[in-house]
């Protein structure tokens, strides 16, 4: 489970590869359940997010979502892949944000192949490495003016401020009781500071198809 701590700063997730594995292997001694998956994930097999139908998150953000998710949800994201798949499966619908073309063509195609049509996928190029005007940019705004159940903020880090500018955008649409999921969040420790929810939790922990710990924070409202 995660636990509630503003004050955690997300040093845990720096450093070399060799330091990461060793947290990695911390992190396991100390939850044996994520053992077997993370020795399948990423040692034993050359698979990715996709392929495995995973988010791209901590297990036990995944753990959580397996949870949490209910039939009749919705479901917006920043960015698409393996969670793309995941909400497809457990949800009424996801509306799914990307500015890659060839990624969401691969991904349409997946989805065809897996049948599961209740996915929107919503093409909003934007050169992030020129971020100027990106408050009145496609990919921000592609959000529905609805209200979603879960949105997950996810996708590009070319420029640092994408993901906290999408969450901003996203707590005027979360429906009351739903969740903001935010992937790595250790790198975006003033969104723990400045938010509107109810509270969040951080789960920390090692995940699919990455070399070391990461945290995905879930803001409740």
């Amino acid at each position: 489970m995660g636990t509630a701590r503003p004050e955690y700063p997300g040093i845990a997730m720096h450093g070399t590869t060799t330091q990461k594995i060793g947290r990695a292997l911390a992190s396991m001694a100390l939850h044996p359940s994520y053992l077997a998956r993370s020795v399948q994930h990423n040692l034993l097999a050359s698979t990715t997010p996709t392929d495995l139908e995973l988010p791209w998150f901590s297990y036990a953000a995944i753990d959580f979502l397996e949870r949490h998710l209910k039939p009749e949800m919705r479901v917006c994201e920043y960015g698409s892949g393996g969670s793309t798949l995941f909400f497809a499966r457990r949800v009424a619908h996801v509306h799914a944000i990307e500015d890659n073309r060839e990624w969401l063509e691969m991904l349409g195609a997946r989805l065809a192949e897996k049948g599961l049509s209740n996915v929107t996928l919503a093409w909003c190029p934007f050169d992030f490495k020129n971020p100027g005007g990106f408050e009145h940019s496609e990919y921000l705004n592609a959000i529905p003016a609805e209200p979603f159940d879960v949105i997950v903020i996810d996708g590009s880090e070319e420029w640092v401020q994408v993901r906290p500018s999408c969450f901003r955008l996203a707590e005027t649409r979360v429906k009351a009781g739903g969740i903001i999921v935010v992937d790595d969040s250790w790198r975006y420790p003033d969104l723990r500071a400045r938010h509107r929810a109810k509270k969040f939790l951080i789960f920390q922990s090692v995940g699919p198809c990455r070399p070391g710990v990461t945290s995905t924070d879930v803001f409740f409202y």
